[in-house]
């Protein structure tokens, strides 16, 4: 997917620099829009930019559909009127929408302008020397009038589109740059924690990998399992750092803590306390580890019982992140 995302990027820098210099009709601009929207598989867009590129559909009865309206409404194509049927002491309201393509606005803008340049008023030579004054002809001022506002009223409505475009790709354009910074962030993070794991628990890549494989499963079952792995990675982080003993621990205060097999978050907190000169550090990463280590125990206790841990897509990329980000703060130490 990465190099479609790159080339949305580009795509959408190149439509705002043809919308702030105006370098081709907007027309063709709504065209690279819709490309756009189909590289990013923003499939709600694609309906919106297709009513927009190819004309706004109409039903049997001659009203635009519902897909049309919605999409009307997202180029700013709708507006309230007086309603014509209501009573005359009742200003009543409706919403409407205009619905010709940019194409046709475009269109009626040239001709317009076309038009005027032949609408004025011819020279009238009045002589002197004439003993009578021949009729003035009367102006084309009304015909001026008329085409100004066809110019103005298209010109206004192609405006107010380009606006609701210009602010869509824009949006895109920085999402996916912020996307990729993110990725990139996230990538350093990856290949450093892997680096590290290569050396003190090399089975967990390819864990990871297996992670990676279930993600891009539709089965939440599937999900559930990229967490079950994570548990299971960072478990082994545990047994490499900080083996598994019998004997307990004893805390400020006179508590007990067990560091057994099954109690491997608590033997994380403690490599960390042990190794960490920073006691913000170990506060912050015990805390994350407790938090996401609570979560994973859920999804395998839940597991274990026979029941079925609903883990949804989004969460298990979530505990993969945060499994990534923990990792990394403990092996950095």
């Amino acid at each position: 997917m990465k190099p479609r995302y790159e080339e949305a990027t580009l795509l959408s820098e190149e439509i705002l620099k043809n919308f702030e210099l105006t370098e081709i009709p907007t027309q063709n601009i709504v065209l690279k829009c819709l490309r756009l929207a189909r590289l990013i598989n923003d499939f709600d867009s694609v309906e919106w930019l297709k009513n927009e590129a190819n004309g706004y559909e109409r039903n049997e009865q001659g009203f635009l559909t519902v897909t049309a309206w919605k999409a009307a409404g997202k180029s700013g194509r709708r507006y309230f009127s007086d309603n014509p049927n209501s009573q005359k002491d009742k200003k009543e309201k409706v919403e409407r929408a205009f619905t010709d393509t940019i194409a046709v606005m475009e269109a009626n803008v040239n001709a317009a302008k076309a038009r005027m340049e032949v609408a004025y008023d011819r020279n009238v030579s009045l002589s002197s020397h004439s003993t009578f004054s021949p009729p003035i002809p009367p102006t084309n001022a009304s015909e001026r009038n008329s085409i100004f506002k066809i110019i103005q009223d298209n010109t206004g409505k192609i405006e107010k589109v380009k606006s609701y475009l210009y602010q869509y790709v824009f949006d895109v354009n920085y999402e996916l740059k912020f996307a990729d910074i993110t990725e990139d962030i996230f990538t350093r993070k990856r290949n450093t924690v892997d680096s590290k794991l290569k050396d003190i628990c090399p089975e967990a890549i390819q864990k990871f990998i297996s992670v990676y494989e279930n993600l891009k499963s539709d089965n939440d079952e599937d999900w559930a399992n990229a967490v079950h792995t994570c548990r299971r990675i960072i478990k082994e982080v545990a047994d490499s750092l900080y083996p598994p003993s019998d004997n307990l621990i004893e805390l400020s205060g006179g508590k007990k803590l067990k560091i057994g097999e099954d109690q491997y978050i608590n033997r994380l907190i403690q490599y960390i306390e042990s190794k960490s000169t920073s006691d913000k550090f170990a506060s912050i990463v015990g805390s994350h580890l407790k938090f996401i280590g609570e979560r994973l125990d859920g999804v395998h206790e839940a597991a274990n019982k026979g029941t079925h841990a609903e883990v949804t897509l989004e969460e298990a990329e979530r505990y993969i992140i945060y499994t990534y980000l923990v990792l990394g703060d403990i092996l950095s130490l």
